[in-house]
């Protein structure tokens, strides 16, 4: 399970036009901290910032929970979105919802898989076709990934949903019937020859109108 990490964090103000805006934000960035906002619960909306630091030290260690620090107050959060620069580099703006210790939530959890597949030896190539699991738990029993053993994973074999192996009191919610990871054959060359030249064989043949000739002059 992954613990949640301590973060201080201080208060925007957005009633006197401090807190949000475009300049604003440039500014926190400058300053090396990010924009957020922690909402739910019923409760009002609060604007806030925190180190960029602390805001990587959280994406690398994929920690879902967060007990922020606002002034001496402790808000348990989970991280519902993280708002990304077109390029994927930098991190733009946080949302964090309000959760209790033992309340229900749905969340993602990254797949990591373990071991080697025994169909790779036999000359197989594996595939992860999913890479993020998406799970229904409470809030403190969320784990940091879900580990998924494939050395028994044979040639033209495959791990689902329904094979995992997951925490206690967590569920998957996603179908039973989804590939997770399988092990394929790669087709040869000289299949993929013959491929190409059936389908180059089937190709109507283009033919081109006659050129004319020109009048001879007198």
């Amino acid at each position: 399970m992954a613990e949640a990490l301590k973060i201080r964090v201080e208060p925007r103000d957005p009633a006197k036009n401090k807190g949000t805006g475009t300049r604003v934000v440039r500014r926190l960035r400058k300053e090396g901290r990010i924009p957020a906002v922690i909402y739910g619960h019923k409760q009002e909306v609060v604007p806030i910032s925190l180190s960029k630091d602390d805001v990587w030290h959280m994406i690398k260690a994929a920690s879902h929970l967060a007990e922020l620090d606002l002034g001496g107050k402790s808000e348990t959060v989970l991280v519902r979105d993280v708002q990304w620069d077109n390029l994927g580099r930098e991190i733009l703006h946080l949302d964090f919802a309000r959760v209790s210790a033992d309340e229900q939530i749905e969340t993602e959890v990254k797949i990591e898989l373990r071991g080697h597949a025994s169909g790779v030896d036999e000359g197989g190539l594996l595939e992860h076709l999913v890479h993020t699991l998406a799970v229904k738990c409470p809030a403190n029993a969320i784990p940091d990934s879900i580990r998924v053993d494939v050395s028994g994973v044979g040639l033209d074999q495959g791990i689902h949903v329904r094979d995992l192996k997951l925490p206690p009191n967590v569920v998957a919610d996603a179908d039973g019937d989804l590939l997770i990871l399988h092990v394929v054959t790669p087709r040869s060359a000289e299949e993929s020859t013959g491929a190409d030249g059936a389908d180059a064989a089937t190709q109507p043949e283009v033919i081109k109108p006659e050129r004319k000739e020109k009048d001879k002059e007198d």
